[in-house]
């Protein structure tokens, strides 16, 4: 479904936003200008000079490569031959080490690599006749790495030599004449890498994209721009491997998509994940989405805007709020004072790394207008007020792991799953309820230091509603956790969460608030899975923090009230969705508590 929809995507693409598939796009420092006799005369910087404002308002000026089309480069992790070759070590044969050149190195690969550009290109220039042909075919025939360990323009430009800083060629004299625009190298390239292509399928038979017979890719392009991927780039199809392989098909042959199809499809994908429009990164989990759609980028902000971070346009945090106010109240959105189409189809995918290859994670495909539908009943789930702030994904993957852990990472399926449940309306994963339950049993609080979260929040507490209001509402049941404290709520385990509410807040009363440690840190945890182990004994500290209370028969009044609903003894032990409940109902019977106070 992915390859299909990239491929619909491209199609719908402006032809000048595509590169033809016999070119590619390249990074590039410095330019080599030559001499009609191919000696090099200088060596230019063409960075281009970027200034912006750091964090306190100062101006920073940085400098970045310029890109530029090549003849389509290589994917071969070895060395390979490129046409126009960009590399300093494949061009000059040369290493630099501590302020010197040198043709030496331990497997010779500065050798290996010079000859192997020196070779290639010599052939492939020999019968071109334009002064910049000519030029770049003088420069290769002359070019003698062992006689350039002294050259000044080389150590001049130091560490440069051996990093990834990228060269292009143009005549001395005319820097508008470079060898990479040249017509008649590119119609040369393109004539070859199209007979390649045919030359190389060694397969015909019907695309899985087109329904077309074509010649078959044996070889996907890497997809670059995923999080944690290889430098490189990954593949999103590869069958490298006999495990891969059946029916007597090996290489890439097995996927039955065509190179047509491939070029459209990582052309697509390559080019949703270097606008940061189209994509957030979420843990470890790389999040594209798009819409089969000429012009699909307000779709993408919001999209951002609606489930995954603060839009950085307020007008487009503005459109957003007012879409899910008007859907969370059951208010038919009308998209028509938008530049939207709520029947598009939207596309929301998620890529993680696994070696050399991309692991498809999740992909939900649904009209936009859906879409935002179940992001709203998402943030009615998570709602703990009627007018509570929406929660970003991105938020409530933060509250899963531990806040004082810098290298600690939510597995990649929970995150998924998490998706799955905000965009189509389907169950919260019970990792997910199983996972904030234990952040809070295990979590201290630390109101001193804001770096780190209290232990029980409006997140997290917002995490336990959901999940279980939706397990109720698609197991047909009525759902049981209202916004507020909910008085006629019997459940037991909701019951003893609000008596140990009240226990707490007997607790800082009869000592003013000057406790360093209350029961919630000392026995929260276990009240909230073994209630009858825990209770009797909070009980006996309750009367004797009562004894020096002024206001002892109001607070006797709301346990006698809690009690009289609790069956004849405490639970021995709560299953994890009553541990929820238990949670929920020490946190709101707590809000209610200190929200009447402040009243009065």
């Amino acid at each position: 479904m992915l390859i299909k929809a990239l491929c619909d995507y491209y199609d719908l693409l402006e032809d000048d936003e595509r590169t033809p598939e016999y070119l590619s796009k390249q990074e590039v420092s410095y330019m080599i200008m030559l001499s009609e006799d191919g000696i090099i005369k200088s060596i230019s910087d063409v960075t281009i000079e970027k200034k912006e404002q750091n964090k306190k308002g100062k101006e920073k000026t940085t400098y970045e490569p310029r890109k530029i089309l090549l003849p389509k480069r290589t994917q071969k992790s070895t060395i390979d031959l490129n046409i126009i070759e960009h590399r300093p070590l494949y061009i000059f044969g040369l290493n630099y080490d501590k302020g010197t050149l040198t043709t030496e190195d331990r497997t010779n690969k500065a050798k290996k690599s010079h000859e192997i550009f020196k070779n290639g290109n010599l052939e492939f220039f020999k019968d071109l006749s334009s002064p910049i042909s000519k030029a770049f075919y003088n420069f290769l025939e002359s070019w003698q790495p062992e006689n350039e360990t002294e050259n000044p323009l080389l150590l001049n430009l130091g560490q440069d030599i051996s990093s990834n800083k990228y060269f292009c060629f143009a005549l001395d004299g005319h820097p508008e004449i470079k060898l990479h625009e040249e017509k008649e190298v590119i119609e040369k390239f393109r004539r070859l890498f199209e007979e390649k292509n045919l030359a190389d399928s060694e397969l015909m038979a019907v695309d899985s994209i087109s329904g077309e017979v074509q010649p078959i890719a044996d070889i996907h392009e890497k997809i670059k721009g995923i999080a944690g991927g290889q430098s490189s780039g990954n593949v999103l199809v590869s069958f490298k491997e006999p495990a891969f392989e059946s029916y007597g098909k090996e290489k890439s042959f097995n996927s039955s998509v065509s190179i047509n199809s491939m070029k459209k499809y990582t052309y697509s994908l390559n080019k949703l994940l270097s606008d940061q429009t189209h994509k957030i990164i979420v843990d470890e989990t790389t999040v594209v989405f798009f819409a089969i759609s000429k012009k699909d980028e307000l779709e993408c902000e919001w999209m951002q805007g609606l489930c995954c971070s603060k839009p950085s346009k307020k007008e487009v945090e503005q459109q957003v709020n007012s879409i899910l106010n008007d859907a969370k109240k059951g208010i038919e959105s009308d998209y028509s004072a938008f530049d939207i189409d709520e029947n598009d189809s939207f596309y929301i995918v998620g890529l993680t790394p696994n070696g050399s290859r991309l692991s498809q994670k999740f992909i939900v495909k649904n009209k936009f207008g859906n879409i935002i539908d179940s992001i709203a009943a998402h943030q009615r789930d998570m709602a703990l007020e009627a007018d509570g702030r929406s929660v970003y994904i991105g938020e409530i993957v933060k509250e899963l792991v531990s806040p004082k852990s810098k290298n600690e990472k939510v597995p990649p399926p929970l995150i998924s799953d998490l998706f799955n449940a905000v965009l189509t309306g389907a169950n919260y994963p019970q990792l997910l309820l199983s996972t904030v339950i234990r952040r809070i049993k295990t979590d201290s609080d630390d109101p001193e230091n804001k770096e780190y979260y209290i232990k029980l929040n409006d997140t997290r507490v917002g995490i336990i509603k959901a999940c279980l209001n939706r397990k109720a509402r698609l197991s047909n049941k009525e759902e049981e956790i209202k916004m507020g404290l909910d008085l006629s709520n019997t459940n037991q385990a909701y019951l003893c969460g609000r008596l140990f509410a009240v226990l707490e807040k007997i607790q800082k009363e009869a000592s003013d608030d000057k406790l360093n440690r209350t029961i919630k840190d000392s026995y929260f945890s276990t009240a909230a899975s073994k209630p009858a182990t825990v209770f009797p004994k909070l009980f006996m500290l309750a009367q004797n923090h009562l004894s020096k209370l002024e206001y002892a028969v109001t607070y006797n009044n709301q346990i006698g009230e809690i009690v009289n609903m609790l069956e004849d003894e405490f639970p021995t032990t709560l299953s994890l969705d009553d541990q929820g409940r238990f949670i929920i109902g020490y946190y709101q019977q707590n809000k209610a508590l200190y929200t009447k106070k402040e009243t009065e």
